[in-house]
């Protein structure tokens, strides 16, 4: 039986060199399945109730539009207050607004792991928002995203047409609002109806919409957040800056005409060779270490383990949180451990401990390599499980 990765499973029957070589930033996708319970592992309708079976749902956590047009808050909080009412979001429903979850991987447990899983392969940041829609309605007019997409069907039938792409790979300082009375939108140049289990990825600038017919629909959006190349000179600029010789002022308007020549040239000169000795490795490592310090914490079972830590033995099996990002730093004295936004620091001597920490998915603590002593290895397994690095299997 083969076994595919999250997004291999996303895109099946794709595979992912197919998917980044020929749609990726370049053409839209459809998959249709004829498979309904293809992403009940991910969200069903049950998820969607429990979600508004809380009573403290603060308005951040959602949106509520019709065409394109956001009602403000307040009309469906509680007065005085940022809590949603959560009846007043049903009657507005009702009524033919669509609801928005705003980041359902922070708030639905399932999506909360899902995202991670995916993170974990991808190494970007993504975010998971549900559009709830009912039926012979309209959540927004025709625009486009500054971020690639994937519609994710799971409840009920949508309508969606693609027109034209007027802005090639826009960012998010080019959102459609800025460009739209420029460009003519034209009749859809694509139309389909998704049904659940059906994917449709629309790289972003690509214009379209979407409508519901006799049936109400729900679908989750995954949007992509990778760096751009764009964000790799932004990262240059900070490095610029760090060298005195471009902290130096603009010749201004009172300057003579042969000191701003000489600025032109000298600027020039400085830029190319901040160029020739880039290290675009470090770049890229810059901002991967942007990304680990902006992961949140994986906290599953993290409740119990805090409260059977103190029953460790030489015999208890622990793992490595499964997606959990790290970076390993040394110098002459200590190792550092980074992740979570947050640097652990040892004496040198026991990296070689750590590194077993590091490196088995699974271990004994008896099994804990290095110089350190029985006590000291409950010590440091106790340090990183207290931590959410590692996670108990077994305790005893």
């Amino acid at each position: 039986m083969t076994t595919y990765s999250k997004f291999e499973n996303l895109i099946h029957p794709f595979t992912s060199e197919e998917f980044f070589q020929h749609y990726y930033e370049k053409n839209y996708l459809h998959i249709a399945r004829n498979n309904q319970n293809y992403y009940d592992a991910i969200l069903n309708t049950d998820d969607i109730d429990l979600f508004f079976q809380n009573k403290s749902l603060q308005s951040n956590c959602l949106r509520v539009v019709e065409k394109g047009n956001e009602l403000p808050a307040y009309k469906w909080t509680h007065r005085n207050s940022s809590i949603a009412n959560n009846d007043t979001l049903f009657v507005l429903f009702n009524q033919g607004k669509t609801l928005i979850i705003n980041s359902g991987n922070s708030s639905i447990i399932k999506l909360v792991n899902y995202c991670s899983d995916l993170e974990k392969e991808l190494k970007f940041r993504l975010q998971f928002n549900i559009y709830i829609t009912p039926h012979n309605s309209q959540g927004f007019a025709p625009h486009y995203d500054d971020h690639d997409v994937f519609i994710m069907q799971t409840t009920g039938t949508k309508v969606w047409r693609l027109y034209n792409t007027p802005l090639e790979l826009p960012s998010r300082k080019q959102p459609y609002w800025k460009i739209k009375d420029q460009y003519e939108l034209g009749e859809p140049t694509f139309e389909v109806e998704l049904t659940p289990g059906d994917l449709l990825y629309i790289p972003r600038g690509l214009i379209h919409d979407a409508l519901t017919t006799h049936t109400a629909s729900v679908h989750i959006t995954l949007g992509f957040h990778p760096n751009y190349w764009f964000e790799i000179l932004q990262e240059i600029a900070e490095l610029a800056e760090e060298k005195a010789e471009f902290r130096k002022a603009v010749p201004n308007g009172i300057t003579g005409e042969s000191y701003q020549s000489q600025f032109k040239q000298d600027f020039l000169n400085l830029t190319q060779s901040l160029i020739n000795n880039l290290d675009l490795d470090e770049i890229l490592e810059r901002k991967f270490d942007q990304y680990i310090d902006s992961k949140l914490s994986e906290d599953q079972n993290r409740f119990k383990d805090s409260i059977q830590v103190n029953q460790l033995t030489l015999n208890s099996v622990l793992a490595k949180r499964q997606n959990i990002f790290y970076k390993l730093e040394r110098d002459d004295e200590n190792v550092y451990v980074n992740f979570y936004g947050k640097k652990l620091d040892f004496p040198r001597f026991t990296e070689p401990s750590i590194n077993t920490l590091l490196q088995s998915q699974s271990f004994a603590v008896k099994d804990i390599g290095g110089l350190v002593t029985d006590e000291g290895k409950i010590d440091l397994a106790t340090k990183f499980i207290q931590e959410g690095f590692l996670t108990i299997e077994q305790i005893s």
